[in-house]
């Protein structure tokens, strides 16, 4: 009974230590909120058929370039390892040339050598419960769950031909995932990796690497790259739609 007791002490005191250490924060964890604003360069990669007969086409064939966009985050800790986050990313993509072969997209046929103007407007938005498992003075390794939705609009028109084809795309997309900060002095280095998948009807995957220049415990400059995938099959239609490119900005913290 005594060893028994004995060895519930030492857990005890092994468990209050534990504790007493995970109470030394980085100063810059010490937040209530965050708010960071990105510039981001994404190259895009998709492939997309509307409709049973309908043509694969991708960016090339639409004349569909990389654009610059911006991205807006935010975090709200409730407690201590425990966070409220998300996201808003503009997606506004414009093509413009001349079609040289036949195709058709949903129920329009595009002639040989039409121009075709291309509109995707529309945002990518993220929404997280971040719960951090392990916590201490280095920094934090936790997981997530919450949802991804792509809110975007194509447009495809034929001016000379009077043809039109409008397509929206606004799916709620459940996910899991997996985020981590690391703290050595005034520099920071995170990555997070997130998504969902229901096998050959589609999948969701998304990641993030970035670096941090901490000007102060409320102030950093941020620098990374991020990729979102998103694979989507029906009976009628295919989606394969991939952006991922470098960004940079900074976040605030209060």
């Amino acid at each position: 009974m005594r060893s028994f007791a004995f060895v519930l002490t030492l857990l005890g005191l092994a468990a209050a230590s534990a504790l007493e250490a995970q109470e030394v924060y980085p100063p810059s964890e010490a937040y209530r909120l965050r708010l960071e604003y990105r510039f981001w360069h994404p190259s895009l990669d998709s492939q997309i058929r509307e409709g049973t007969q309908g043509t694969e086409v991708d960016e090339t064939d639409l004349g569909i370039g990389d654009e610059r966009t911006f991205e807006a985050r935010g975090a709200l800790q409730l407690a201590r390892g425990h966070k409220l986050r998300g996201s808003y990313a503009r997606l506004d993509l414009d093509g413009d040339v001349e079609f040289h072969r036949f195709f058709r997209f949903g129920s329009t046929e595009y002639p040989h050598y039409a121009r075709v103007v291309t509109s995707m407007k529309g945002g990518y938005y993220t929404g997280d419960y971040q719960f951090d498992v392990f916590k201490g003075s280095q920094g934090y390794l936790g997981g997530l769950v919450g949802a991804r939705i792509f809110d975007l609009d194509a447009l495809l028109v034929a001016p000379a031909e009077g043809k039109r084809e409008q397509e929206t795309l606004r799916a709620p997309i459940p996910v899991l995932g997996i985020t981590g900060r690391v703290y050595a002095g005034r520099v920071s280095f995170s990555g997070e990796v997130a998504g969902l998948t229901i096998g050959k009807k589609g999948h969701l995957f998304e990641l993030q690497i970035s670096a941090a220049g901490h000007v102060s415990d409320r102030l950093a400059v941020t620098g990374g790259y991020r990729m979102l995938a998103l694979h989507g099959e029906t009976d009628e239609d295919s989606l394969n739609f991939r952006l991922g490119g470098w960004h940079f900005g900074g976040e605030v913290s209060f």
